[in-house]
This record gives structure tokens, sequence and C-alpha cells, in this order.
């Protein structure tokens, strides 16, 4: 017996020394990271000179109220020669902290492996229908596209805009086109001019509008090709990035209707145009009404849906935010204040192969909170969200 508890105060003082160095090796490799599980403050800063790391997007989804608490940013870990840092896994963004200073559970979401340029470069082409059911909407929609032009500005993007639109057939008018520009004056005045007129037909030419935009050659397209009518190309290497918005469905070969009077019908079915666009590495983002096929447009093109049915200029905002982002690792969390309107600060600390690197930036929760539901959310955790 006494053996016995001999070999037990053995074990146990070996378990204790091994746990104190256990403590110490954590606290040397995350800093005060675990500190922050116990609700300590945000940690002192972790400071490298083999990385970057910038948060360089943040928001609460589409719209806060309907997201809140989740909280999604996007962050950059770069090499000091501008590469990113590919290949990190959850397990290497050892802490998110909050401004409550707890450490928060996450779900990260790589980047696409094909992005890896010290500077985003982005082709991004409005393609809009301007018929006359879209009065209502053209003028918000002009509005936030010249405030999404601010807010690409404002990022490291290496940028241009540009616009087409459409009816029936592709409109060519003084005005109604505008080649890829990195004058964001152009890109405004031009896109503040659009007027809505014509249409109230019901289904338009969104196929071969976007055909058009993507088109390098004149006879791919029986309207024709953006590129050789406006005299530009689409720059090697850069993202081409499609924004589509309407508020009806498309003509397709088989029911081309008005289309016929313009030139010899549509050229494509959805799939096929998919097809192209992916081919060309286009992606797509789509802001049209729901179930008539502009989710698998989206989805096929590694773009995003919105449906008109919701906040349309908040639509456009997250666009910013996405695309700005594109290229990031995602991280998503849920914050434990739902308090309405209330400025935050987050933290994000890294460990990569080159070495340790911490980012923190502010966020503001939504005006409007649904308390009930963000508490509902936040019961589900993570793992409820639909990805």
């Amino acid at each position: 017996m006494k053996r016995a508890f001999k070999v037990l105060g053995i074990a146990l003082m070996v378990l204790f020394v091994a746990s104190a160095m256990s403590c110490d090796f954590i606290s040397n490799l995350f800093g005060s990271a675990t500190a922050n599980l116990f609700g300590a403050k945000l940690a002192p800063e972790i400071a490298t000179n083999a990385i970057t790391f910038d948060i360089t997007a943040i928001g609460s989804d589409l719209r806060g109220y309907d997201s809140f608490p989740t909280i999604t940013l996007f962050v950059a870990p770069r090499a000091t020669t501008g590469e990113l840092i590919t290949g990190m896994q959850a397990a290497d963004f050892f802490d998110t902290v909050d401004d409550n200073g707890t450490a928060r559970n996450i779900v990260v979401t790589p980047p696409r492996s094909s992005v890896t340029s010290a500077t985003k470069t982005a082709d991004i082409v409005f393609v809009i229908d301007t018929t006359g059911s879209m009065y209502g909407y053209l003028s918000t929609m002009t509005s936030k596209a010249q405030s999404f032009a601010d807010a690409i500005a404002a990022k490291s993007i290496d940028y241009r805009l540009g616009f087409v639109t459409f009816g029936d057939n592709i409109r060519k008018g003084a005005g109604e086109r505008l080649a890829p520009t990195n004058n964001i004056t152009t890109f405004k005045t031009a896109v503040g001019a659009l007027t809505a007129y014509g249409g109230a037909d019901g289904l338009e030419n969104q196929i071969d509008a976007l055909d058009y935009a993507r088109a390098a050659a004149t006879g791919s397209n029986p309207a024709g090709s953006f590129q050789t009518d406006m005299s530009f190309t689409y720059r090697s290497g850069a993202m081409k990035i499609f924004i589509l918005i309407t508020d009806v469905g498309f003509h397709t070969p088989s029911n081309p209707g008005d289309v016929t009077g313009y030139y010899s019908g549509v050229s494509n079915t959805l799939d096929q145009e998919i097809a192209k666009l992916k081919a060309d590495s286009v992606n797509c983002y789509v802001v049209g009404p729901a179930g008539v096929g502009y989710e698998s447009l989206a989805s096929g093109t590694d773009g995003e849906y919105y449906s008109t049915d919701g906040d349309f200029s908040a639509i456009i905002d997250k666009l910013g935010t996405v695309i700005a982002g594109s290229g990031d690792y995602m991280i998503t969390f849920m914050t434990q204040d739902f308090t309405a309107s209330k400025l935050h600060k987050v933290r994000v600390a890294i460990h990569t192969r080159l070495g340790n690197a911490q980012a923190i930036a502010n966020y503001t929760s939504p005006s409007v909170v649904n308390v009930k539901e963000a508490e509902e959310m936040y019961a589900k955790g993570l793992e409820g969200l639909k990805r």
C-alpha cells in the first residue's frame, strides 16, 4: 500500500511539473491567448518581421439584423514579399477575441488557391437591366454603384469598373456602355446618367448580355463583343467579376421572344452560358428574382446570388465587402453582445510557418437587433449556419 501511495505521489508530481511546463509552452507560443478564455482583456500585440496581417473587410453578412450575431472577417496574412500565405487551417487562427475579452469559436474558409499576388487585381463589369420595370431600383442602384466604386478605390485592389446595359437587346446607345476604367470619376458620372425605359413585356435578354460582356470576338455572340466594340481586353491575371442586376427572368434559345426582332435569337442556354463564364474564369454575382435560374448562375460561376426582394441597397454594400475580400481567408464567429449600434473591437491572432502576427479592427452591430432571434442563433452556434 505504501509503495502504491509512493508511486501515486511521484506520478502526481510528474503530472504537476508537466502541466506547468505545458502552460509555459502554450503561454510562450500563443502569448496571452489562453488568458482570453477566462475573460481577460485583449491580449498584447504580437509582432513579427516575417509577415504582415490585415483585416481587409468586416461585416455582419447581407443584412445585419438577419444574420447578427454572426460576424464575418476577411483576413490576409502575407509574407514580406507580398505573397498570400496559403494552406492555413482553422487551428492556425489561434485567437479570435471580441471586445468582451472572450476567445470565440470560429469557422475558417480558405481563399481561392489562384489568388496569391500582393495586390488583388479585378476587372468588374456591371450588367444592368435598364428597362422600365427597373425604374424604382435604378436610382438606388446607380447611387450604390457609385458608393461601391468609392469603396473599391479605398481597398488594396488594382481595379477597373465598367458596365453593359440591356433590355430585349444589348443597348449600345451613347452612354449605355462603358469599357472598364480605373478612372472612378468617369465611372461614377457614366453610371449616374443611366435611365430606365422600354420593356414592360416580361422576359429580357440577360443571357446574351452576359455573353456580350464575356465574348472576346465579335462572331461569338449575335449581339457582338463588348471587348471588340469598345477596344479593350480584360487584363491577364485579373479577377473578372460580373454583377448582373435585374428584376425579371431571361429569354432562352427555346423562348427567344422579342429578341428575334433585334438579331437571330438567344445564342446560349443558361447551362451553356455558365460553362462559358466558368471557362473564362468569370465570377458572376446576381441580384434578381428567385426561382428562375439565377441561383444556379451564381453558384455555377463561384459568385453569389441575392434576391431583389431583399434590401437592395444592402445587397450592393454586401457585394462590395465580398469582392474587396476576394482571395482572403474568411473567418466567421458569433459575438455574445447583442447591443444595437454598438462599436466593437475584434482581434485576430495567427500562427504561421513564418511567424506570429495579429490584426485588430472595429465593427458596429446593426441598428436593429431582434434579440430573441439573436439569442436563438447564438444558442445553435456556428454548426447551425448554412454553408
